[in-house]
């Protein structure tokens, strides 16, 4: 049965139950309100709170070994028995070459001095995979979801992962990754806007000026596939859902928005960078970690742009910038952000679902009655 927030809302005469469709009934969900995984700023308390309120929680694995990783979604499944999306970003191996790397480390070494912070490191970092004791795990596990970024991992990995029952997605940022994400097997698509924080998904080299923002992908994207498309990209509350449901999204993915509930481990600086946003404070660079990605405008960012260097391949150049961020410094720390972050709030997860469950079937209401 609908529940009591659900609206009897009629779109170009047809019915419109935002809140229930093949997608929710799949995973089990209440809501189809999606938590971004976001790596190590998500927390098994934060992934819990969502799925408790009836939404999608998400952890990331970026950095995690298989044991930790287990650990992780033995965290959520202590505290929660609904649905848990598990994140893996995947990239080739890094190539590291002095006529990049010794540069960048020059440049850099200015900020490491006025912090004290010895010798600017060498780059370091391997490369983003599934590995066979991942894979193990995710067997043992079984998480309702497994979700990819920058694409996905070789066929044999989805075949056994899809074999063991477990739903997969992963980003698109075009029409045409969209297409081929489905050709591979994907279960559902996130149509990842321009306007979203953190790294691009983006696995097809397309330039990021050429990214379209989502109120133009999402219906695109609903066009050419059969699978369920998941919007993410400047949705932060009641309106942007709605409008979401009404361009064809079957749910929606907020990242940003649940970096500001107190769940989210997210370090002080970047928690005041989020109190204190406006629409025109982010910038998409790959200076920070390697890969583009939309951040609040820092003064790091400032200067490595002026500096028309080129970062070291992904994720070496996180390895050089993290140790400035450690340092507290709002200026030197990579606050990822998204285009509509001003229009979220200090709240806890579970607060934050019911909120947006509630002002999205309220302006549907309204856009069904006028």
């Amino acid at each position: 049965m609908p529940d009591a927030l659900e609206p009897d809302v009629h779109v170009m005469g047809k019915r419109l139950m935002w809140s229930q469709n093949a997608f929710t009934d799949r995973l089990n969900l209440k809501w189809p309100i999606l938590q971004a995984p976001m790596g190590s700023l998500s927390t098994p308390a934060l992934a819990a709170a969502v799925s408790n309120a009836g939404g999608l929680g998400g952890l990331g694995m970026w950095g995690f070994s298989a044991e930790d990783a287990e650990r992780r979604i033995a965290g959520f499944q202590q505290l929660s028995g609904g649905s848990l999306n598990v994140n893996y970003p995947l990239w080739p191996e890094p190539r590291f070459t002095p006529d990049v790397s010794g540069p960048m480390r020059a440049r850099l070494q200015a900020h490491f001095d006025a912090k004290g912070l010895g010798a600017v490191p060498e780059p370091k970092g391997a490369a983003g995979e599934v590995s066979h004791e991942h894979l193990s795990m995710l067997m043992r596990a079984k998480p309702q979801m497994v979700s990819f970024h920058f694409g996905l991992p070789h066929q044999e990995v989805i075949n056994a992962i899809k074999d063991a029952g477990i739903f997969i997605i992963s980003s698109a940022t075009t029409v045409a990754e969209a297409r081929m994400l489905e050709q591979r097997g994907v279960d559902a698509i996130i149509a990842q806007g321009i306007e979203a924080g953190g790294h691009r998904g983006t696995f097809t080299g397309v330039d990021v000026s050429m990214q379209p923002g989502l109120f133009a992908l999402l219906p695109q994207v609903v066009d050419v596939v059969r699978v369920p498309v998941i919007a993410a990209g400047g949705v932060a509350d009641g309106r942007t859902v709605a409008a979401a449901f009404v361009l064809g999204a079957s749910a929606v993915q907020l990242g940003t928005a649940f970096l500001r509930c107190e769940e989210a481990n997210v370090l002080d600086a970047h928690r005041a960078a989020l109190r204190e946003p406006t629409d025109a404070c982010t910038v998409v660079t790959d200076l920070i970690t390697g890969r583009p990605a939309r951040y609040v405008k820092t003064g790091l960012i400032d200067d490595l742009v002026a500096s028309e260097l080129r970062p070291v391949p992904f994720p070496g150049q996180l390895s050089l910038t993290a140790p400035l961020g450690g340092t507290g410094d709002r200026e030197l720390t990579a606050l990822f952000a998204g285009q509509s972050a001003a229009l979220a709030s200090d709240t806890t997860a579970g607060a934050l679902v019911e909120q947006l469950a509630e002002a999205t079937s309220e302006c549907l209401r309204v856009f069904s009655r006028s």
